[in-house]
């Protein structure tokens, strides 16, 4: 059963291990999914993946999935390896309110899920790291604030750059997202000290941004070749 499966932001809350039996997702690692037309997307704890899915008269097969490859914590490292391993080992869906359970072909559970509750529109969201355009991300400024708001209702964006307000539009289609040129304000900030090289760092990484995903509170923005634009977490 598929219904009530897609459009949702499925965070992982536990997993079956090599030996069946489930295992919660530790504090501090994060794996979640995200059920398209056809595609599915989010992170398995450290790297960003995406794939295909199917429904099948008797139930769904997910993949294959390609994704990331960074290296993070043993911990994440951990989580991710299982998650994929049951990925591939799915065979249906059951879906109850707010959670979702994925099921091998012998009915047992390989991962369990619940809905976030977080979605991109009506949340404040405050900036973590911005690509410098150098191929880094860089942690914000301490004494600086970049914001962003996503309005569902009138597919408006608008925020602060750190120094500056601005304001554009933004339209999504699942995980894809686009944003006009962003007008801001022309005021000069003294400080702090290289607050208004991030701005202008900011404001061309939002330029760039082509996919999003929210894992948690937190959400990543990225161009579509997959690098970081822009992290964000709930405020």
């Amino acid at each position: 059963m598929t219904e009530g499966l897609e459009g949702v932001d499925w965070r992982l809350i536990a997993y079956a291990g090599d030996d069946g039996d489930l295992r919660e997702v530790p504090a501090g690692v994060s794996a979640s999914a995200r059920f398209g037309v056809g595609r599915v997307t989010g992170s398995g704890g450290c790297n960003r993946f995406a794939g295909g899915w199917r429904a099948m008269p008797d139930g769904l097969a997910i993949g294959p999935l390609a994704g990331t490859m960074m290296a993070c914590d043993e911990a994440a490292m951990a989580v991710e390896a299982a998650f994929h391993a049951r990925l591939a080992e799915v065979a249906r869906a059951m879906v109850g309110g707010e959670s979702l359970d994925l099921l091998g072909a012998d009915a047992r559970v390989l991962l369990r899920f619940h809905a976030s509750g977080v979605t991109l529109a009506g949340v404040r969201w405050i900036a973590t790291g911005v690509n410098d355009g150098r191929g880094g991300v860089a942690s914000v400024l301490g004494g600086s604030e970049i914001s962003a708001e996503f309005s569902g209702e009138d597919g408006r964006v608008a925020g602060s750059a750190g120094c500056n307000r601005f304001s554009g539009t933004w339209t999504a289609d699942g995980e894809g997202l686009t944003i006009s040129p962003l007008a801001s304000t022309r005021r000069l900030c003294p400080g702090p000290e290289g607050v208004m090289d991030q701005e202008a760092a900011f404001l061309a990484a939002m330029g760039r941004v082509a996919t999003y995903g929210i894992d948690g509170d937190q959400l990543d923005l990225r161009a579509a070749h997959g690098a970081l634009q822009v992290s964000f977490r709930a405020g």
